[in-house]
């Protein structure tokens, strides 16, 4: 059965409601026409000129990001900005484009950071900042036995697809047991993670000065990088779409970006 873009949206929306963002996001909808028709979708955290040339080489009607493309206030559509190119160039191809952001962070029981801390084996997860019953950010939970740092750390470069972490006030025998996490930049819930007595807290785009707030406490501080920390999901945030296209009978192809990559690289 053929579908269009709009209809996409509302299948999205059972797995990330948009009435769940922040009032600052930019989630939803951003570019092309709902009435589209669309039969190939490709997922991605962000829309780089990569993705999108890989969109236009096979031949994707609509492109899912996380983290949405339009964000700040834009004076002028011109191929005189990097962002402007983007969008001209999405536009002239027929292309649309949706971004589930914090829709995607604050929901807890689809959401970004309860698929991370079920990878880590947290058991009695809960929300770390909670608004509302299941809406917030981040989580925080327990490993069934405690274990020491080192062995935790392995783990994490195992889920996030890391040869190196950035650590700090953890020494690596200290032994681990509550686990908090958050996915993008969650310096700002730093606090609240030792408010929740967690013994490590995991997030990343962490400032020196926003480091400092773990010093003279017992809980360590890891960054495992923002790309790291939300490409995990993609892969499961297709399952969870083709759930609902399936159940929907929809005639619809999805694929997980081949060609995005980590804006930084160690050397």
């Amino acid at each position: 059965m053929i579908t269009s873009v709009s209809k996409i949206l509302k299948l999205l929306e059972q797995i990330a409601p948009l009435t769940l963002a922040d009032k600052w996001d930019n989630s939803g909808l951003l570019i092309g026409n709902g009435n589209r028709e669309v039969d190939r979708i490709l997922i991605a955290l962000d829309l780089t000129e990569e993705v999108l040339e890989e969109a236009l080489e096979a031949g994707f009607d609509l492109i899912i990001t996380h983290h949405p493309l339009i964000f700040n206030p834009i004076k002028q559509i011109t191929t005189e900005t990097r962002i402007g190119k983007l969008i001209i160039k999405l536009i002239e191809n027929r292309i649309s484009l949706i971004s589930l952001h914090t829709n995607m962070d604050r929901s807890f029981e689809k959401g970004i950071n309860r698929y991370v801390g079920e990878q880590l084996e947290l058991e009695d997860m809960d929300l770390l900042v909670k608004d509302d019953e299941d809406v917030g950010y981040g989580v925080v939970g327990n490993i069934k036995t405690a274990q020491p740092l080192k062995e935790v750390v392995e783990v994490l470069k195992e889920v996030f697809n890391q040869d190196t972490l950035k650590l700090t006030n953890g020494a690596l025998d200290k032994s681990i047991k509550r686990i908090a996490f958050c996915s993008g930049a969650g310096a700002d819930f730093i606090d609240y993670a030792l408010n929740a007595n967690a013994d490590l807290y995991i997030t990343s785009d962490i400032k020196h000065h926003e480091s400092q707030l773990v010093n003279g406490s017992s809980m360590a501080l890891i960054d495992v990088g923002h790309y790291e920390s939300e490409s995990v999901f993609l892969e499961r945030l297709k399952a969870l779409l083709d759930e609902q296209i399936e159940l929907k009978n929809y005639d619809v192809y999805t694929m997980v970006t081949e060609t995005e990559k980590p804006q930084f690289k160690y050397v």
